[in-house]
């Protein structure tokens, strides 16, 4: 039983999520979403999803070789315009625990690609 609760832990988003879930999703087959899903994030070059129409400057960032790591993902996170100027992403609240939504992110896609 303890093992169960550790992976159901482990597989719930943090609280911190509560930012992205309004324009995001982890869902795979969700689409249609004010912004891009989250599914796979990491390792993905930026604005290189299919299925979502990307601002100008973010496929831009893509085109000029940015690629979604931790650190990637926490700089920008920490200032999306500084990051990827002219993007649509909202800056998050001063403080915003962006660590754990990417270690929740990674650990998501770990578990998935077992």
């Amino acid at each position: 039983m303890m093992l169960l609760a550790l992976l159901l832990a482990a597989a719930a988003p943090p609280p911190a999520f509560n930012y992205c879930i309004s324009c995001h999703s982890v869902d795979p087959a969700e689409t249609g979403l004010p912004a891009p899903n989250l599914d796979g994030v990491i390792g993905r070059r930026a604005g290189s999803r299919a299925d979502f129409d990307y601002s100008p400057a973010m496929r831009a960032a893509g085109a000029g070789g940015l690629v979604w790591t931790r650190k990637t993902l926490k700089r920008f996170l920490a200032a999306p315009d500084a990051t990827v100027p002219g993007t649509a992403m909202q800056r998050l609240p001063p403080g915003a625990p962006v660590d754990a939504v990417i270690d929740w992110l990674g650990r998501r896609q770990a578990s998935h690609s077992e």
